[in-house]
């Protein structure tokens, strides 16, 4: 397996400054020591996000996500470390020699080099003479130069080989050419070029890599004889590096706002995507001419989607694709929507004529969950007229509910479809019961979990000052270890991942060096990375409320002993207070029984007394132990 060695991944890292990183995505303001913006996690209207440049780290306050360059790029382009490791070494100018390449690898290398050759050359013609036709049809659909430049749209000359002599030129083999699908050989000798006279938008992956190319044939094309009528589209044949059933056009572009919103919209056709996208509802994708498949929705997964809405054809294949769509969805645990334009209107040509406030208003207004969405087929097939029709259209609704996990989905889902078609709920519920629930679906050996990053992490409550004192620990060192740990015991930490942090800084300890970096990066478990994330992102730092609770001055910034000692005295009298609370409890019971309680009060007694020895710091201030 490739590796990357730990010194470029250390060079990487160094050459790649959080602000700017994280700036390509999200507008920063400073704010004293940090940045602050919109989070782009999730929809916020007052900046929760923190960037703070001296740790390396950002983190937001509102859904708690967090971590360093690498993991900002990891969330943000849905891939694993090694390749945010890659696309912040492109981004910094930096080659990677990865250890234990093989040829596989060196080979896909070579065939995306060639896909983002041909792409280059496809744009760059629309700058040139044989490119003017194609120029000029994208101004008529009234595609502007921004889109075209963000979704890298380019056009192919009308000759037969002006690509192939182009790539051969750039060193580019023949067999290379064809085996992406570009180029295909000549009866007589030599190759001529796929795509001719055509409207090009290259499918690129997650992280921009260009996988394929959908061709429109531009009018008035030219043919070798008049009854011959090319293609409308033609599309990248299934290749080493592309595969349909697994890509979804516009992903990159859309990635951000789907995240942001946790809805994709799934249309059908390369320029919907694009129109849609330069009116600004950017939350859409297109499923390339076939129905959602599970790795597509699995993608969609990994950016933390909850609903799905997919807009169809008011035909027989477009309601067809809608409900493969809706069981692959209703599969992955998401919420599946259905929306019908209005007959004869596209995507494109719909917020072309009305705007995009008109197709978000259709959207919202017209939407059908699964449950309306067929009922409504089997009423305008007219399936409800008889008993009979009604009892088949319960089955496929229940067939569909069937594939809903969630308890408590399953019983409004149960609701809405005896509403809907008018039945009894009682009579639905027992033909619902009498059938089992469809198992969830497997996962296709071939396809990898979904990342662990797509849900946001979860971070077990624990006492602020706890907080505090893990942040000094781990920001301090060795120093502030030893201030602390000589003064608190394990058991006195909460249970769960802040203990764990504490007991690997006493390993870190005793190997004679404590650093951040390894909570941070996640290798003690993804609990503690969440947890080391917030504690650093100082959201409980000393208050004026702790010095009037410890009736003194409690330190800033520059008194990270001071500010250690207070939160050791908070925290020592709070887990005095719950023994006390523990020990009280147990009186009644003693009592009930006819026992002796006296030792129940000395404990009482005794837990008073060290109280008072805790309260005037003697316990954490080097004061008597």
């Amino acid at each position: 397996m490739p590796r990357i060695t730990d010194e470029t991944i250390a060079d990487v890292r160094a050459a790649s400054d959080i602000v700017d990183v994280v700036s390509d995505r999200v507008r920063l303001k400073r704010q004293g020591r940090r940045f602050v913006g919109l989070c782009p996690f999730h929809n916020e209207k007052t900046p929760s996000f923190s960037v703070d440049p001296a740790e390396g780290l950002y983190y937001c306050f509102g859904c708690r996500r967090g971590g360093d360059t690498f993991k900002f790029v990891q969330e943000m382009e849905g891939v694993g470390f090694l390749d945010a490791v890659r696309l912040l070494a492109d981004r910094a100018g930096i080659e990677i020699a990865e250890e234990g390449a093989n040829p596989e690898n060196d080979r896909k290398a070579t065939l995306l080099a060639a896909l983002r050759f041909a792409a280059r050359y496809y744009f760059e013609q629309l700058s040139t003479e044989a490119g003017a036709r194609g120029l000029e049809y994208l101004k008529s659909r009234g595609f502007s130069p921004e889109a075209v430049k963000a979704f890298g749209i380019g056009v192919a000359p009308v000759g037969w080989d002006g690509l192939v002599r182009a790539a051969t030129e750039a060193g580019f083999s023949t067999d290379t050419l064809e085996a992406v699908g570009l180029a295909k050989p000549r009866n007589g000798g030599g190759h001529y070029d796929v795509f001719r006279d055509r409207l090009m938008f290259p499918i690129l992956s997650p992280i921009g890599k260009v996988l394929g190319f959908g061709g429109r044939i531009l009018p008035d094309t030219p043919t070798a004889s008049a009854d011959y009528t090319p293609a409308k589209y033609i599309n990248t044949p299934e290749t080493e590096v592309y595969q349909k059933s697994r890509v979804l056009y516009g992903m990159k572009q859309a990635k951000r706002a789907i995240r942001t919103e946790r809805e994709a919209i799934v249309v059908e056709g390369y320029a919907d995507v694009v129109s849609l996208f330069q009116a600004g509802v950017q939350n859409v994708v297109a499923a390339s001419g076939t129905a959602l498949t599970p790795q597509q929705v699995d993608a969609l997964g990994k950016l933390d989607v909850q609903r799905v809405v997919m807009l169809f054809d008011a035909d027989d294949a477009g309601r067809n694709a809608a409900r493969k769509g809706i069981e692959v969805a209703l599969d992955a645990g998401l919420a599946p929507y259905a929306v019908a334009l209005p007959e004869g209107a596209d995507p494109d040509s719909f917020v072309r004529q009305f705007g995009a406030d008109a197709f978000r208003r259709q959207l919202d207004e017209n939407r059908l969950d699964f449950v309306d969405f067929l009922v409504e087929g089997a009423r305008s097939a007219d399936r409800l007229a008889t008993p009979e029709g009604t009892l088949d259209a319960a089955n496929e609704v229940l067939g569909a509910i069937r594939r809903v996990r969630n308890p408590i989905l399953v019983d409004g889902y149960l609701r809405r479809a005896a509403q809907a078609l008018d039945v009894p709920d009682a009579d639905l519920r027992q033909l619902y019961d009498g059938k089992s629930r469809k198992p969830p679906r497997r996962r296709e050996a071939e396809l990898p979990p979904l990342a662990p990053e797509a849900a946001a992490p979860v971070v077990v409550p624990v006492r602020p000052q706890e907080h505090v004192l893990l942040r000094l620990m781990l920001q301090q060192g060795i120093p502030m270890v030893e201030h602390v740990l000589s003064r608190m015991s394990l058991d006195e930490f909460s249970a769960g991942p802040l203990r764990q942090a504490v007991e690997a800084l006493v390993e870190q300890y005793h190997a004679g060096k404590v650093e951040a970096g390894p909570f941070v990066q996640g290798q003690h478990g993804e609990a503690i990375r969440a947890l080391a994330i917030e504690v650093l992102a100082e959201k409980h730092a000393a208050s004026e409320n702790w010095s009037r609770k410890l009736e003194t001055e409690v330190g800033g910034r520059d008194a990270p002993e001071v500010q250690a000692d207070s939160a050791m005295r908070i925290l020592k009298l709070a887990r005095i207070d719950e023994a006390k609370e523990k020990v009280r409890r147990r009186i009644p019971s003693i009592e009930r029984e006819g026992g002796d309680v006296s030792s129940i009060y000395a404990q009482l007694d005794a837990l008073d007394k060290l109280r008072v020895r805790v309260s005037r710091g003697e316990l954490t201030t080097g004061g008597e132990d």
